[in-house]
C-alpha cells in the first residue's frame, strides 16, 4: 500500500432501500446514496453536509461497514472490504470507527462506563488483562479531558458533553485510522459544541486520525474541516464536492448557494444587504420519486429544459467539482446584493 492510498474509498457505490407498499405490490427501491464516488486520505477531515433525508447518515454507515452497497466497491487501504479474510475485515472494523449522535442511546445504561470501555479491549484482545485495559482506558480519559473517578459512573450520571467525550474515548481505543461523526454535536448545548469540535481537530492533528464529519450546520462544518474538504448531498445525490474554505466561499451549485443564502447572519448591516435567492418551490422531492433529469430543478431558480431531460454528472469545476448543466452560467455567488458577481 502507497502512502498516497486513500484510508477508505468509495467507488460508483449505490445503496437502495426497499419499502414495502402492500400484501400483493411490489416494494419501491429507494436511492438513498447513488453514483458515490469519494476518497478519504489519512489525517483528512471530510464534511458531509446536507438536508435531512439527503443520504448523508447512509453513507456514513456505508463507510463503517454496517451497511453493504447494493452496487459499486467499498475500498479499505485499496482492498475490497467485503472479498477480504477475517483478519484483514476485523482490522476495518477496528480502524473505521462511529461516533454517534445518540451519546446516551450509544451507551449500556445498565452498564458502568469502565465496562463499556474496558469490555471492548478485552473482547478484542487489544489489552493483555484488566489492568492493562484500565490503563489504556485512563491515557484515552487524559486524551478527551475526562476524570479517572467517572470511569464507575452510569451514562445517566454525566452530562451530555460528558458522554460525547466517552464516545470518542471508545473510539480511540481502537486504535482507528478513520472516525465518522454523524452528527456529534446537535444533542449538546450550544457552549459545550465548540470543545467537542476542538477535541476532534485535537484528535485529528496528534493522533492523524481522519474524520468524516457528517452535519446540516454549515457553521460547525467549516470549523471542523477549516483545511479539508467538504461534499454537499441532495436525494441521495453528491452536487459539489471541494475545499472547504474555497467551496463556501464561491460556491458553484444552486442548491448550495440557497443553503447559504438561508443561513442567518448575525450582523445587521449585512443583514439588510444580505443577497436573497427565492426557490420555485419549498418543497423537497420525494426520494422514492425523484424528478427527471436534475433532481433540484423543479426548485431552480436558473433551470432550462436540459435540467429536466438530462441528469448532470459529477465532473471537474473551478477547483472542485460540481454536477450542474448550468455552473459556468449562473451568476456568481455573493452573500450580499451589492457584492453579487464581484470578488469578495
Amino acid at each position: 500500500m502507497s502512502e498516497n492510498t486513500p484510508v477508505i474509498s468509495l467507488q460508483n457505490v449505490d445503496l437502495y432501500y426497499e419499502t414495502k407498499r402492500g400484501l400483493f405490490k411490489p416494494p419501491i427501491r429507494v436511492g438513498a446514496a447513488l453514483g458515490i464516488n469519494l476518497d478519504v486520505h489519512k489525517g483528512e477531515v471530510l464534511a458531509i453536509v446536507g438536508e435531512s433525508g439527503c443520504g448523508k447518515t447512509t453513507l456514513g454507515n456505508v463507510i463503517i461497514g454496517m451497511l453493504k452497497p447494493t452496487a459499486g466497491k467499498l475500498l479499505f487501504n485499496g482492498k475490497d472490504v467485503y472479498s477480504m479474510g477475517k483478519s484483514a475485515y476485523r482490522e476495518f472494523r477496528n480502524s473505521v470507527q462511529l461516533v454517534q449522535q445518540d451519546s446516551y442511546a450509544a451507551l449500556n445504561p445498565v452498564k458502568t462506563l469502565r465496562h463499556s470501555l474496558c469490555g471492548p479491549l478485552l473482547h478484542k484482545k487489544l489489552a493483555k488483562n484488566n489492568a492493562d485495559a484500565v490503563k489504556q482506558v485512563y491515557e484515552a480519559l487524559d486524551m478527551v479531558g475526562i476524570n479517572h473517578e467517572e470511569l464507575d459512573k452510569y451514562p445517566h450520571e454525566l452530562s451530555g458533553g460528558q458522554r460525547q467525550r466517552i464516545l470518542m474515548a471508545r473510539a480511540i481505543l481502537m486504535r482507528p485510522k478513520l472516525i465518522v461523526a454523524d452528527e456529534p454535536v446537535s444533542m449538546i448545548d450550544v457552549s459545550l459544541r465548540i470543545s467537542i469540535l476542538n477535541l476532534m481537530a485535537k484528535l485529528n492533528k496528534t493522533l492523524d486520525i481522519a474524520f468524516v464529519y457528517i452535519t446540516h450546520d454549515f457553521g460547525t462544518a467549516r470549523y471542523i474541516a477549516r483545511d479539508g474538504n467538504i461534499t454537499i448531498m441532495y436525494l441521495g445525490k453528491m452536487v459539489e464536492y471541494g475545499n472547504v474554505q474555497k467551496v463556501l466561499e464561491h460556491p458553484s451549485h444552486p442548491y448550495l448557494q440557497a443553503l447559504l443564502t438561508a443561513v442567518p447572519v448575525p450582523d445587521p448591516i449585512i443583514a439588510k444587504k444580505k443577497r436573497e435567492l427565492p426557490l420555485k418551490s419549498v418543497d423537497m422531492p420525494s426520494v422514492a420519486a425523484p424528478p427527471s433529469g436534475c433532481r433540484f430543478h423543479p426548485r431552480c431558480p436558473y433551470a432550462t429544459e436540459i435540467c429536466s431531460q438530462e441528469e448532470p454528472q459529477l465532473k471537474p469545476f473551478k477547483d472542485g467539482k460540481c454536477a450542474c448543466h448550468l455552473a459556468d452560467q449562473i451568476p456568481a455567488w455573493s452573500l450580499r446584493r451589492d457584492k453579487a458577481g464581484a470578488e469578495e
